[in-house]
């Protein structure tokens, strides 16, 4: 049985996670969805856990905030590439993503039922579902202005 190498070097982690280059099919737009979600999730554990001084983890969760937000932003985009499309709809998750954590500050006080908190709960919705969708919808069959079909190359 081979062993599952995770290692991975600098130049093959930018490609991967950081690049808006290319298609990217679903299977492995889901695996580095979630590998990006879990790692998140350990550093924020960590930096809570192990700072002392709440403020400082904070901090280091913002840059951790950020870094999660573009590798899902490049993967998304790789995706919408799969499937034919540009990133102006990659642009308005990114804009909604990084904006989301000020939007609940902001309707934190407000009434579930206002205008303003409806809205931002829309604005989650529609990420949450072009994530899912992304998973579930085939790419294009054959090459399309962004690469070869992922799925011609095995």
């Amino acid at each position: 049985m081979e062993r599952f190498n995770v290692r991975l070097d600098a130049q093959e982690l930018r490609e991967k996670f950081f690049s808006c280059q290319g298609r990217l099919n679903r299977k492995p737009f889901i695996m580095r969805l979630l590998g990006v979600i879990v790692v998140s999730m350990i550093f924020y554990a960590l930096f809570y856990s192990l700072l002392g001084s709440k403020q400082v983890a904070d901090g280091a969760a913002i840059v951790i905030f950020i870094i999660e937000v573009v590798a899902i932003y490049t993967l998304v985009v790789r995706r919408l590439h799969d499937l034919g499309m540009g990133q102006p709809l990659a642009v308005l998750y990114l804009v909604i993503a990084i904006l989301q954590p000020f939007f609940f500050r902001l309707i934190a006080e407000l009434p579930e039922d206002s205008m303003e908190a409806q809205v931002v709960q829309g604005l989650e919705l529609f990420t949450n579902l072009l994530i899912v969708c992304l998973m579930m919808i085939r790419g294009k069959r054959g090459p399309n202005q962004y690469g070869d079909d992922p799925l011609q190359k095995r």
